[in-house]
């Protein structure tokens, strides 16, 4: 394997290359091989037959999204690829191939470097995806950018815009777990530190190493339950409204349906708690629509994936709007609820 005896542009992309080895084929077929990889000026990629393409690209920066002070490298890396994951799982559909660009700043140190190389290859190949190439550059701050390929078969993929009223809204997992998490680490936590809680750990382990849910999301999409998803990337206060514009829709949810990760009420509190899982972000759990008539069907998934699925609430004609039924049965506005990541804040 090759080492960074210093962090060079070249050290890294043999230390990345040396990684890249072919990921072994998944029983869910998801493995695929360049016809070429990393070592030329672009990859070539075999046909996709009848497949429709899919394509994804995140954005990870320094003091926006992480910071390398409670970031460790590994995970780093595999948040990096995670996040795209999660994209082409709202989409109902199988990941493929990525190409990773890096900008690391002239202090970086190099077995930071290598780790952020580790983690991306290790989450590459429990995924059964595979690395085709990318890019390095010095900067002034540490980002990082994977763009990833996927496929999904013609009227399989899985939009926004299919909600209806009349059908049910589900959520996977909890919510909060990561907002909790980010709340630990600002606080001066630190994965592996000695004397965390369990529900701790698990909070900072959320933020930090989130789970695409990719294989929920490609069987919602195969069997048709799903009319429309979105990945829980900025909150359910920001992401269920862009699901429902897209499907000129409103939509009720039921705060006392909304699945709270027991980290986040265990750190937080059960009033702060209950506010993360609705505004707090980072989650990458997936959102979706189903009818009425799939419900059962649903459950039956939930049970075989071990996953829960809850029923958070119901689509609405758009007139009524995207609103919360509070435990006191008062109906919340969500534009009311303050919270969400936002890039572009008014006035910033």
């Amino acid at each position: 394997m090759a080492q960074l005896a210093r962090l060079t542009e070249q050290g890294f992309i043999d230390l990345v290359a040396s990684l890249a080895a072919p990921a072994r084929r998944s029983r869910r077929g998801a493995a695929f091989r360049p016809i070429l990889g990393i070592g030329d000026d672009a990859a070539v990629l075999p046909p996709t037959g009848r497949l429709r393409l899919l394509m994804t690209t995140d954005l990870l920066t320094e003091g926006v999204h992480f910071r390398t002070a409670y970031a460790p490298g590994f995970l780093l890396g595999r948040k990096a690829l995670a996040v795209n994951l999660s994209d082409i799982a709202a989409m109902g559909g199988l990941p493929r191939a990525f190409v990773f660009s890096v900008g690391f700043p002239r202090g970086t140190r190099p077995d930071y470097a290598a780790a952020v190389a580790r983690g991306l290859a290790d989450q590459a190949r429990r995924h059964g995806v595979q690395m085709a190439g990318g890019d390095t550059c010095a900067a002034r701050a540490l980002f990082l950018n994977v763009a990833l390929l996927g496929v999904v078969e013609p009227g399989r993929e899985v939009r926004r815009s299919g909600a209806r009223p009349g059908d049910g809204l589900y959520v996977t997992g909890r919510l909060g777990g990561s907002a909790a998490g980010l709340r630990l680490l600002r606080r001066g936590a630190r994965p592996g530190r000695t004397g965390l809680s369990p529900h701790a750990a698990a909070a900072i382990r959320a933020h930090l190493d989130p789970a695409p849910r990719a294989l929920a999301g490609r069987l919602l999409g195969a069997t048709g339950l799903a009319r429309a998803m979105i990945d829980l990337s900025d909150g359910l206060a920001q992401d269920l409204p862009r699901l429902c514009a897209a499907s000129g829709a409103g939509a009720v949810v039921e705060e006392s349906a909304v699945p709270v990760a027991p980290a986040a009420t265990a750190v937080l509190g059960r009033g702060p708690g209950l506010r993360a899982s609705l505004v707090g972000g980072e989650d990458y759990e997936l959102l979706f629509a189903a009818r009425p008539e799939h419900e059962l069907q649903i459950r039956r998934l939930a049970l075989r994936m071990r996953l829960p699925m809850s029923r958070i609430g119901q689509v609405v004609p758009r007139r009524q709007g995207v609103r919360l039924l509070t435990r006191t049965g008062r109906y919340l506005p969500f534009e009311d609820l303050r919270g969400g990541f936002r890039h572009f804040r008014a006035g910033a």
